[in-house]
């Protein structure tokens, strides 16, 4: 057999910003920034004779030294547009989907300084629009916008600009995307004046291209971050909500009401959106084995749009010495959680791991039905969330050392066996904080990096008496959501909009246009969902700890803000869970009357 052969055609992309700064007393040369595109392939495929071409224009900016001055913090100083062309001829019978990122790089290490946020927006923000000739199919405009780009800018070494274009074609006829791509200029925080005769460069880079066989994408996730839309208009309540990136890879819907809807376990869910990375279990995993393989794919988070019962439930009643209980109002310790346990069960009990990834609460066991451990009965095995028939689950309070005392709630609707078998065993992480009113502290990308101890930032309860006696990640089936998800979830309104929603600290947005704006238009404050939810205005657990403390944990409260509460405290519980990687779309159009279908 021939060896397959790959014809890449790629033309240069050269971009120059002339940037002229003049001061009041005299004139500064500030060089050329020369931005040049390269291109790096990585293309898997078994066809042959393809060609994809990049074919980019130019650009110039100037400004005066007086706009880089304090004075004028967040104002647009400079802007102009620009287009990127691809084309793509597979050269084949068959349809080839190819998929590519733009990224942007600098070459020189002088750069626009950015070492505090700007007032508003960013220093540098390229915008996208995606036009195409009739035979291309579109995809989806992976654009990051305007208000998207918090970690793009001049200070930056390298960010990428757009995320899995995609372009697909079939025999000799090229297919065409245009991308418009403009970029601005915001006044940093401080004089930029001393950048004056410094020559600065970087460059766009067309990288990741991958291209396969056969038609789009099939499964959910791919679906959602390739063909799913970007943006609409709410048909229940009118607002406008998008489908949008905070972070790379990840992409997240927002707004009051979205089309998120899904249809799974025969009910109402909603799709908070396509995570990268995902670690979860494709190997044995139970009470009696560990996860002896694991595998990472991007998966798409879905949370119920319902609470499971209108009965409020406790995060954990364990009293102290029971588990990881040291005190009587219970456990911040997500893994040994009555929450946990109920939602859960007992086939996920050796799953904790501290910071070592040594194995935590290891002697659970099941006697007589009965979930057991350090010697005290602690739940029925058999009354969990994610088996069993019937429309009642049990809710324990009181734990102690010899045993439980429950209650009982009606559930809408257990997990069924299809929907189970369609739910990842994944790592979740325990990670919480110590601080979070303040601006620095407190947004939705603080809690992100802190949920993931990103930067070592993250912190667990800890007992000098029990060193790393808290795990910091677990894996299972049924979660909860994060502050950050509460949060990522807005889209702003007129007053204060996503960007500064987004800057700004969840403890406080119980009150004013922070109340109005970005509470109002979260789509996972239980206030703004759609009339078919049994609580109007309750309170709602996370999975976050406040890790000051051994019991107490973060929820949306019902005025909108993040709180803390005791793990004794009775609220609302709404699972979250992430679907295997193999789950495929099949229909709908992800409205409140027409949920996306998974098969």
């Amino acid at each position: 057999m021939n060896r397959k052969k790959l014809t890449v055609l790629i033309a240069t992309l050269l971009i120059f910003l002339t940037l002229v700064v003049y001061s009041t007393y005299a004139f500064f040369a500030m060089g050329n920034l020369s931005i040049n595109n390269a291109v790096n392939i990585n293309i898997l495929t078994d066809e042959n004779n393809m060609v994809f071409d990049v074919i980019g224009g130019q650009m110039s900016l100037s400004f005066n030294a007086s706009d880089l001055k304090p004075n004028n913090i967040g104002n647009v100083i400079a802007n102009n547009t620009s287009t990127l062309t691809v084309s793509f001829q597979p050269n084949t019978t068959g349809n080839v989907v190819c998929t590519y990122d733009i990224i942007y790089e600098w070459t020189s290490s002088d750069k626009y300084q950015s070492h505090s946020p700007v007032a508003t927006g960013n220093e540098f923000t390229i915008q996208g629009t995606l036009t195409h000739n009739s035979n291309v199919s579109e995809g989806a405009n992976h654009i990051q916008g305007e208000n998207d780009l918090a970690n793009l800018d001049w200070d930056a070494s390298s960010a990428v600009v757009v995320s899995n274009a995609q372009i697909d074609g079939t025999g000799s006829t090229t297919s065409t995307a245009v991308w418009t791509i403009t970029a601005k200029f915001y006044n940093a925080k401080g004089d930029q004046s001393a950048l004056a005769g410094k020559t600065l460069s970087g460059k766009f880079k067309v990288s990741n291209v991958k291209c396969k066989s056969g038609t789009k994408a099939s499964t959910l996730a791919e679906y959602i971050a390739y063909d799913a839309p970007r943006s609409g208009t709410s048909a229940v309540g009118g607002s406008a909500w998008i489908l949008t990136s905070d972070r790379t890879g990840e992409w997240r819907y927002a707004g009051k009401n979205p089309d998120n809807y899904i249809q799974f376990n025969g009910e109402l869910w909603r799709i908070i959106g396509v995570m990268p990375n995902m670690t979860y279990c494709t190997g044995t995993y139970g009470n009696t084995n560990e996860c002896n393989t694991t595998s990472t794919s991007s998966l798409v988070k879905i949370i119920r749009n319902q609470t499971i019962s209108s009965s409020g439930m406790n995060w954990d009643y364990k009293l102290t010495g029971v588990g990881s209980s040291t005190t009587t109002y219970g456990s911040n310790d997500w893994s040994d959680s009555q929450l946990m346990l109920m939602l859960n069960g007992p086939d996920y009990l050796y799953t904790a791991y501290d910071v070592n990834g040594n194995n935590l609460h290891n002697n659970y066991g099941v006697f007589n039905g009965q979930i057991t451990g350090n010697d005290y009965y602690f739940y029925n095995s058999s009354n969990v969330y994610l088996y069993g028939s019937g429309t009642t689950i049990n809710i324990p309070s009181y734990a102690t050392t010899s045993s439980y005392t429950v209650s009982t709630a009606t559930v809408s609707k257990k997990i069924d066996s299809s929907a189970l078998s369609q739910i990842a065993t994944v790592r979740w992480n325990l990670y919480g904080t110590n601080s979070y009113t303040t601006t620095a502290e407190g947004t939705p990308a603080a809690f992100y990096n802190k949920e993931r101890n990103i930067n070592d930032i993250g912190a667990v309860y800890t007992n000098a008496s029990l060193p790393e006696n808290r795990p910091v990640y677990w894996y299972g089936k049924i979660g909860l959501m994060y502050p950050s998800d509460y949060g990522y979830a807005t889209n702003g309104g007129a007053t204060y909009d996503r960007n500064t929603c987004l800057g700004y600290q969840l403890s406080k947005w119980d009150s004013g246009s922070y109340k109005t704006d970005c509470a109002t238009n979260s789509y996972l404050w239980y206030n703004n969902i759609t009339s078919t939810a049994p609580t109007s205005g309750a309170n709602q657990w996370t999975m976050t700890p406040l890790s000051g403390y051994a019991y107490i944990v973060f929820g949306v409260n019902s005025n909108g803000n993040v709180n803390y509460f005791s793990a004794i405290a009775n609220h609302a519980v709404r699972p979250v869970l992430y679907l295997k990687a193999d789950t495929f779309f099949s229909g709908g159009n992800g409205t409140y009357d027409s949920p996306y279908l998974l098969s």
